[in-house]
């Protein structure tokens, strides 16, 4: 007899080129895999276009879409924002006559900021949160950091108070999971970023070829802040430069072509397969940023050397040092000895690191949702 999961989401599972449309993708897939039906509502935030309805109805045994009336709400308290203040009530309404058809087994919310619908829920339904990331405080945590707040930032009150709707939270990393447990007494459990390998032929290019370099990624504050910190040291150390040539990709290409001196801009990619194909390493220089960096085990799954600073694994293990840099400088400073032995070794670590990473959170899905 087959199992039933509700999937609810203000954020498409389709196309999978930014990190939460992954994390979201990969884990509808997981419950696929555990036997479940996937009944998947999208909230549609970032519109629909027909290519995407068309993608989810064929990967999801249930699709049904909720179309806002207008734009987000501004933050109903100035500051910050209510927990609710971009929930609509006609999700609710879907969802209260979707479990009077069907016997749901789990309903699963992303976002704590859109767990009011399982208050719509019956009783005898496992109620989840998968938080993607921690809100509470998020505005404060960016100013210090000498950022504008930006998408959606709530108090530590608030969040903890949405958490106590669920039956049990997901943290997507570690240290994240302390802090949803230091405020809410609902049980909390990491599940990361899971996907597979990938399997690709790299691109021929000539034994004097410059090294490639790359790095793909969403305009959002931190990655621009990231990738400008690795662009002044790459500037601070031109020598680097002679040997590396560095490829930028993403929606970051277009808040970067005016400032650019250093990276070939790549811009949009139709085919993650075809950026990785062409790349030899990648680099994720974060810098400050919260949540798990999804694009750092994007990089991972292809089989690619990875570059990065700390801020860049958090919730990672590895015993690589260059996956645990303090700064960018130091990543810069590395490549100066950087060898085609060392190359290699830094491949097999990171295809280790890969591998012990998913895993551990394959065995943990299994321990909650495979019963």
């Amino acid at each position: 007899m087959n199992k039933h999961v509700l999937i609810v989401s203000p954020i498409p599972s389709h196309p999978q080129f930014q990190g939460n449309s992954a994390r979201i993708y990969r884990l509808n897939q997981m419950f696929q895999q555990c036997g479940y039906k996937v009944h998947f509502v999208y909230f549609g935030m970032e519109g629909l276009a027909p290519e995407q309805r068309v993608a989810m109805e064929q990967d999801w045994d249930y699709f049904h879409y909720v179309q806002p009336e207008g734009p987000a709400a501004l933050p109903a308290y100035g500051d910050y924002f209510d927990i609710d203040d971009w929930y609509d009530q006609r999700v609710s309404i879907l969802v209260e006559q979707l479990c009077t058809r069907w016997k749901y087994d789990v309903c699963l919310v992303n976002y704590v900021w859109f767990s009011k619908v399982l208050e719509a829920v019956p009783d005898d339904v496992y109620k989840v949160i998968d938080t993607h990331d921690v809100f509470g405080d998020r505005h404060i945590v960016a100013r210090e950091a000498g950022l504008e707040p930006v998408w959606f930032y709530t108090t530590k009150e608030l969040e903890a108070y949405a958490l106590q709707r669920a039956d049990l939270v997901i943290a997507i990393q570690d240290e994240e999971q302390a802090y949803f447990q230091s405020i809410t007494s609902t049980p909390t459990e990491v599940i990361g970023y899971v996907t597979p390998g990938q399997s690709l032929i790299p691109a021929k290019r000539s034994a004097s070829a410059k090294v490639r370099i790359g790095y793909i990624g969403s305009g959002n504050p931190f990655n621009m802040v990231s990738v400008r910190t690795l662009q002044e040291e790459l500037m601070a150390h031109p020598e680097v430069l002679e040997h590396f040539d560095f490829y930028l990709a993403g929606t970051i290409c277009r808040s970067f072509e005016l400032e650019n001196e250093v990276f070939t801009i790549v811009g949009m990619v139709d085919d993650l397969d075809d950026f990785y194909r062409d790349v030899d390493l990648v680099i994720n220089p974060m810098v400050g940023g919260t949540g798990l960096k999804i694009k750092s085990l994007e990089a991972l799954s292809y089989g690619k050397p990875l570059l990065a600073t700390v801020d860049a694994m958090v919730g990672i293990t590895t015993k690589e040092p260059l996956h645990q840099c303090q700064t960018v400088e130091e990543i810069v400073l590395s490549l100066k000895e950087f060898s085609s032995t060392r190359m290699q070794q830094l491949l097999l670590n990171s295809i280790e690191t890969f591998d012990t990473y998913n895993q551990t959170n394959i065995h943990q899905f299994r321990l909650l949702f495979g019963k």
